[in-house]
């Protein structure tokens, strides 16, 4: 099987990832439409439970089979490497089937941990979803272990593409079935948006299960045939242990990482119900949940596809005992996760309002939250690409402690803040981001320990941020200047906003990439290592006074 380099995987990745992410809010405007915030905080809260049991059923066995692939594969181990992926596959659809029981039977437990009874429905119709991702998910960590990113990527595209189609239509179909028979309508458009979710898992492990058994078979019996490792054979016991025990931690990072939402899910709600009634509550915990958080993944489709390229050149980089190599794909992962991240921030701190009118059109309250905390991606990327190498440094239990330990600072602030009828929700938004400061400070003391090297965070982050600066204050002088001169060609706010951010955010892109260009910031072997480089970079090139400068 073909290896890709840990640049060509994490732009294949970051592509799919981007796609994703666009798909993923294309049928938010008409969801808004249907059930405005007070449904969007019923269906967000449903689906963060769903998520965290998701998580937790397979507890980051993906990685661990990327990782134990990876080693087997370097060796020239492939009888080995198809040992790991078979005992974590049947553990992982066994873990599957108990889940999708505990969904089905547990709902109305579920529906009263959240706090919102017209859930229940939604969770009966995810229960199915586990078992189709037990099979998506060890075949993309097989892949990944095998450096071949492609079927991960397309796989994620298709699954996003059905679901993204398929809540549109079952979201409206289930919103007029609940009209007509009079019954609620958030609870039944939450549903559709759960059946989505199944048959768009259920898309991609029928993909992924095709180039398994049928695309790679006759190349995996190849290498089965001329397999000339001799040392030491892996043993079934064995390979149970070790995914167990690298689980165990796992199962805590899963806890951990869903334990900000496990805790705003429980607890937003019923204190945010002291000052404001019901429906205001949803609603707020709507614009929280489906708004920002949702916003805040943007910069995290960058880093997540990041470390998932990452980790198998680490992984055989520290089996190798190739120090220098490590560090220095630490070192670049930083950096690039910088120069990408930092404008996203700064353009969703200095255009909250349009960049929320963009999405859900009129529906867009919440930009404040928007420009007043857009800068806590920054901390989830960077507590995200320390769990990728804490990871490979075999220390997979510090990043869910660190980050616990996080949560409870934001459970204590969710408790203290919330419950002021000034700060409201705004406390959840800042408990996050201190959660992630406890985290990243922990996380950075085990690194530097452990590898010997102190991360210049300052050094990185100094020219982007500044970059980014400029490029938010110029996009919104352009942005209020061509709505100014837009007013009166049309009446429509909406419209007069998506045309002016039609032509600001290319402007942004284009002032951020010559200020990184001039200061030295990026150089020709950068544009390459992301989504469509090459590309790209032929087509800078083409540029007289850029060519000089970036080569």
């Amino acid at each position: 099987m073909k290896r890709q380099n840990t640049s060509k995987g994490f732009a294949i990745l970051s592509a799919a990832s981007f796609i994703c992410k666009l798909l993923a809010f294309v049928y938010l405007p008409i969801q808004t439409m249907l059930v405005h915030d007070t449904g969007n905080g019923v269906i967000s809260a449903g689906y963060k439970l769903y998520c965290f049991i998701l998580g937790l059923t397979y507890a980051g066995l993906p990685v661990i089979i990327s990782k134990f692939v990876s080693e087997r594969v370097e060796i020239g181990d492939y009888t080995g490497s198809r040992l790991v992926f078979r005992s974590a596959f049947s553990l992982m659809f066994l873990f599957g089937v108990l889940a999708a029981l505990f969904t089905y039977l547990g709902s109305d437990f579920l529906a009263d941990w959240s706090s919102m009874a017209e859930s229940k429905l939604m969770f009966q119709f995810f229960a199915p979803t586990f078992l189709f991702t037990s099979v998506s998910c060890a075949l993309r960590g097989y892949f990944q272990g095998r450096q071949n990113m492609t079927p991960t990527a397309l796989s994620q595209v298709i699954e996003q593409l059905i679901n993204s189609v398929l809540t549109v239509v079952l979201e409206i179909l289930f919103f007029n079935y609940a009209v007509r028979a009079n019954l609620n309508t958030i609870t039944y458009a939450a549903a559709g948006s759960a059946a989505a979710t199944a048959l768009a898992a259920a898309g991609s492990a029928a993909f992924l299960a095709f180039l398994f058994l049928v695309v790679h078979r006759r190349q995996r019996l190849e290498e089965y045939r001329g397999e000339t490792y001799d040392g030491e054979k892996l043993k079934t016991f064995a390979v149970y242990k070790r995914i167990l025990t690298f689980s165990i931690p796992a199962i805590v990072s899963c806890i951990a990482v869903s334990a900000i939402d496990i805790v705003d899910t429980r607890s937003c709600v019923p204190l945010l119900t002291k000052n404001f009634s019901y429906q205001e509550a949803y609603a707020l915990f709507g614009i929280y949940s489906t708004k920002f958080q949702r916003l805040l993944t943007l910069p995290a489709l960058f880093v997540t596809p990041l470390v998932t390229a990452m980790l198998p050149s680490l992984a055989a980089a520290r089996s190798r005992g190739d120090h220098r190599h490590f560090s220095d794909k630490v070192r670049e992962c930083f950096r690039l996760n910088y120069l990408v991240v930092m404008p996203i921030v700064a353009g969703m701190t200095f255009l909250a309002r349009p960049v929320l009118t963009v999405i859900f059109a009129s529906q867009n309250d919440g930009a404040l939250m928007v420009a007043l905390f857009s800068w806590t991606a920054i901390l989830n990327t960077v507590q995200s690409i320390q769990t990728g190498v804490l990871i490979a440094l075999d220390r997979p239990l510090v990043p869910p402690v660190t980050m616990i330990l996080g949560v409870i600072v934001k459970a204590l602030c969710n408790y203290a803040l919330i419950p002021i009828p000034s700060i409201n929700i705004y406390g959840s938004a800042f408990g996050g981001a201190l959660a992630f400061v406890v985290a990243i400070a922990l996380n950075q003391y085990f690194i530097n320990k452990d590898i010997k090297y102190r991360q210049k965070s300052f050094g990185y982050i100094l020219k982007p941020t500044a970059a980014s600066a400029v490029m938010g204050l110029l996009c919104l002088a352009l942005y209020s200047l061509l709505v100014f001169l837009l007013k009166g060609v049309s009446k429509s706010f909406v419209l007069v906003s998506d045309i002016a951010m039609m032509f600001t955010i290319p402007f942004g892109g284009a002032v951020y990439f010559v200020i990184l260009a001039l200061t030295g910031s990026i150089k020709s072997e950068d544009i390459i290592k992301l989504p469509m480089g090459e590309r790209m970079n032929r087509l800078i090139m083409k540029i007289p006074f850029l060519r000089k400068i970036l080569s």
